[in-house]
């Protein structure tokens, strides 16, 4: 299993319009093979900083929605409601603590 982790700054009165594309993006990931889960969080006192955690059973299950036409549509209507790209780090466990 792997993480996912986008971090998005949202321009000032673009909320809205964000979260409906969000919205969107994740009952069109719901339907990708290997989606586990998926969670949008924002900054206390700064709604405008979203960071979202998406589970995936494998990075090529990821890789498959990270290239489809659906999310590249989406992330063409969001472009134009963020301040800067958005900056994605996947991550895998290697160890287990205890």
């Amino acid at each position: 299993m792997i993480r996912v982790i986008i971090e998005r700054k949202i321009s000032e009165g673009c909320l809205d319009g964000y979260l409906e594309l969000i919205r969107q993006a994740r009952k069109q990931a719901n339907a990708v093979d290997g989606f586990i889960a998926g969670e949008l969080l924002q900054e206390k006192g700064n709604q405008n900083n979203a960071v979202i955690i998406s589970s995936w059973e494998s990075y090529d299950a990821w890789n498959e929605w990270f290239a489809s036409e659906e999310r590249m549509a989406v992330l063409k209507d969001m472009r134009s409601l963020l301040e800067a790209d958005e900056k994605v780090t996947i991550l895998e466990n290697n160890h287990i603590l205890s």
